[in-house]
């Protein structure tokens, strides 16, 4: 695939200076990803992510710096890189499953610019209160009502506020499975936002347990950040 990082982007802190910067993805249901930003010409590494859905890593070679934590840290870094979170493309790529324990949804319709749209509106108890007609939006999945297609999903946090809106367009046929060719993500938090344009893709081959493994480079500052680390780990500078 190749990414577009736009103005103000984590990514963009990383791969800005670059104008063709070309990604290669793995991904495993059903929460596995590795993910690899090769410079243009040299194709030389500008960044190798990694999460097993607990974890996530990620090596910025420019930076020396090789960033751990756990997946479901929330809060935004002060340091852009250490937003980077390979998960976030996980979910773009591969979205939630629909049916899950707890959780329940309605549909709706909208019209946006001349088109109707069916939407999902997942839901479920809000956490924090003891009422049961209290309910918290988890997301909306869009499809488009003439195509069926899957054209967005957008993602709320525990206070209903909006954590990721990811578009999907220019669907194509891969060796037998449609999937879009454009997904552009959004992360307002973060201020995280990325251009994805797939050129390839191949569906259900087999891919071994060591692909999906990143190691720390011997000479790589490692820092750490999540629940269990307390403080980031490392200068972060």
């Amino acid at each position: 695939m190749e990414l577009e990082p736009t103005t103000g982007s984590v990514y963009s802190g990383v791969i800005s200076q670059y104008h063709d910067v070309r990604a290669f993805v793995l991904l495993q249901a059903p929460a596995e990803i590795r993910m690899l930003g090769q410079a243009p010409v040299v194709r030389a590494t500008i960044f190798d992510m990694a999460s097993d859905g607990k974890e996530f890593r990620v090596w910025v070679p420019s930076k020396n710096k090789f960033i751990v934590g756990n997946t479901e840290t929330s809060a935004p870094a002060k340091n852009q890189l250490e937003n980077l979170r390979p998960q976030h493309i996980m979910e773009a790529l591969i979205p939630p499953a629909g049916e899950s324990t707890g959780v329940s949804y309605f549909a709706n319709q909208e019209r946006e610019s001349g088109r109707i749209y069916y939407v999902l509106n997942f839901v479920t108890q809000d956490k924090d209160t003891t009422s049961d007609d209290r309910l918290a939006l988890l997301r909306k999945v869009w499809f488009d009502a003439s195509t069926l297609e899957l054209v967005r999903i957008q993602f709320y946090g525990p206070t209903g506020a909006p954590v990721e809106d990811v578009r999907y367009s220019g669907y194509q046929d891969y060796g037998g499975v449609r999937y879009p060719s454009r997904i552009e993500l959004s992360r307002p938090v973060e201020d995280y936002s990325l251009g994805i344009s797939i050129q390839k893709a191949a569906f259900n081959k087999p891919i071994s347990a060591d692909k999906f493994v990143l190691a720390k480079p011997p000479s790589a500052e490692e820092i750490r950040i999540g629940p269990n680390s307390g403080e980031v780990q490392g200068s972060g500078q």
